[in-house]
């Protein structure tokens, strides 16, 4: 049950970054009726590189000296061709944090591919299907312990694939829903597989569930100076763990203060009980560069 509550209190919070006046919103939808008319491919995308500091010198209260540095490249290339579309983003993600009292440490580790296709059947709705890959790059461990790692390269990693429908009222907000998906589980590192790690059988490294699918995906720019991009997925398997929903919501917050200079918030919401049975969250607030393509 708290999970349930979980999810339906980070889909609202979602609705709630999202929302705009009533009356604006309406406007909005009308004038973007016929946002998706341009035929062929288009791109866009956000590439940024936060930096943050800390030097500490005789400091009776205490403390280390850290440095920490947060890349983040999201990117999308759609098609468009009559009826059909193609939607494609690709979101990588690695930063590291110095302590003087723990050397270097993994502070975010993300690589997530997402493509959806389909066929309009009227002028908002698409019968589509969906293929979503996510994983890691390096190794990750419970620092401050560094003598076994606990993930790494596919282990995990998720492939969900889903037929359903799409949702885009405008070129800023899409919504897909599925009642038949796939996902696969991968844990292809053998010490991790022979654990039973993630959720997979002892000495597997692939399992599979089928259950139910969401993905909904903002890419809102509030003002000339501040964008905000936003992506919740959430999965049910149809399995005895029905209602035990998994929970990934990433938020990326830019803010540019001049022609150089840009802060950044970057947080990510996530549930995955076979992964821990604890809500994870990760919050990076940087100042860096950012560049708009």
């Amino acid at each position: 049950m708290r999970k349930f509550i979980l999810v339906i209190t980070s889909f609202f919070i979602l609705m709630s970054v999202q929302a705009q006046d009533a009356q604006k919103l309406a406007n909005d939808l009308k004038g973007y009726a016929r946002t998706d008319t341009v035929q062929g491919w288009k791109h866009s995308g956000i590439s940024s590189i936060a930096f943050g500091q800390t030097s500490l010198q005789n400091w009776v209260a205490g403390g280390n000296n850290t440095v920490s540095g947060d890349f983040v490249f999201n990117a999308s290339l759609n098609y468009l061709n009559d009826k059909f579309f193609w939607d494609n983003n690709l979101l990588l993600e690695y930063g590291l944090v110095y302590s003087s009292a723990t050397d270097w440490m993994k502070a975010a580790d993300k690589m997530n591919l997402t493509s959806v296709a389909g066929r309009k059947i009227s002028q908002t709705w698409s019968v589509s299907a969906l293929l979503n890959f996510y994983t890691q790059f390096a190794k990750g461990y419970n620092y401050p312990d560094k003598s076994r790692y606990i993930s790494t390269f596919m282990a995990p990693g998720y492939l969900d694939a889903a037929l359903g429908f799409s949702y885009k009222p405008n070129g800023n907000y899409s919504l897909f829903l599925s009642p038949v998906s796939e996902r696969a589980i991968f844990v292809l590192d053998d010490s991790l597989s022979n654990v039973g790690a993630f959720g997979v059988d002892p000495g597997k490294k692939t399992k599979f569930k089928t259950g139910a699918y969401l993905l909904a995906n903002m890419n809102q720019t509030i003002t000339p100076d501040l964008s905000l991009i936003s992506t919740l997925d959430l999965f049910t398997p149809y399995t005895e763990d029905f209602g035990n929903i998994d929970v990934n919501w990433n938020i990326f917050l830019s803010y540019k203060i001049n022609k150089l200079l840009t802060a950044s918030l970057n947080t990510t919401i996530r549930y995955y009980d076979k992964e821990i049975h604890k809500i994870q969250f990760k919050e990076i607030l940087g100042l860096g560069l950012t560049y708009k393509f």
